[in-house]
């Protein structure tokens, strides 16, 4: 972690102004209590005179409470700063936001960008989405399958009914990609390259599938003896993103 790029206000200015907006979008006073202790800034999170109280009552001064709290970070111990970029709500936003900014960090280079858990409607899958994240920056990868199966799995499930595409009860993951790719009108035109695309699509439908079998035989959602190595685990975290994102995209537009 490059602290010294933190220290410096010129550089962390489009960095605070995204981690705002986020916290903004993100944050309830839970969220605040936690932070402030995991900083050791409760008391002064709590003792705020306005922060708190606005976010509680949808006050306008809100967005600049939070400016003064990430400033007060960065005046004080730029470690609070380094929570708040780590924190499961805020990150995926930045790494959407400020991709460039976090590699400058030292954050690894190539890396899908988590998923906004907004994708879907269901609190299964916003809170297996969020839940992947925190185990991919405390746990790594291996620890992260589990709950990326479950948000996969619940979004395509929650999608097919959204679009009333008939599924077998107790369908699985993969039979529930392809429902949604045999019979939802976004992924019937794709395109000028419609066969190239159409292969694309088709082998991840075997990655799905691949994601099965880790989760039950080499994650620890079991009590497995022989878990995937961490550069794997990081393969199979970014070829779910990576058709997160695209399914998430196709069907809004």
């Amino acid at each position: 972690m490059n602290y010294e790029l933190l220290e410096d206000s010129a550089w962390r200015g489009p960095l605070m102004l995204a981690m705002q907006r986020a916290i903004v979008a993100e944050f309830n006073s839970t969220d605040w209590h936690e932070l402030g202790y995991l900083t050791g800034f409760h008391d002064y999170i709590r003792g705020h005179a306005r922060l708190l109280r606005s976010l509680g009552f949808g006050d306008d001064d809100y967005g600049g409470c939070v400016f003064q709290v990430l400033e007060y970070f960065a005046n004080n111990d730029i470690r609070a700063l380094v929570a708040v970029v780590d924190h499961s709500k805020i990150r995926p936003h930045l790494e959407r936001d400020q991709a460039a900014k976090l590699i400058e960090l030292g954050y690894q280079a190539g890396h899908v960008p988590a998923v906004l858990p907004t994708v879907s409607a269901s609190e299964v899958v916003r809170r297996a989405l969020q839940d992947a994240d925190h185990l991919l920056a405390t746990s790594g990868a291996p620890s992260a399958i589990d709950r990326l199966h479950t948000a996969m799995h619940g979004y395509l499930k929650s999608t097919c009914q959204d679009y009333a595409i008939p599924l077998p009860e107790g369908a699985t993951l993969t039979q529930a990609y392809k429902a949604l790719r045999a019979h939802h009108p976004a992924l019937q035109v794709l395109g000028e390259h419609d066969g190239e695309i159409g292969r694309v699509l088709g082998s991840f439908a075997s990655v799905l599938d691949a994601l099965n079998t880790l989760r039950n035989h080499g994650s620890v959602a079991h009590p497995n003896e022989d878990i995937v190595e961490r550069a794997e685990g990081e393969l199979v975290v970014n070829a779910v993103r990576t058709i997160f994102h695209y399914l998430s995209q196709k069907i809004r537009s």
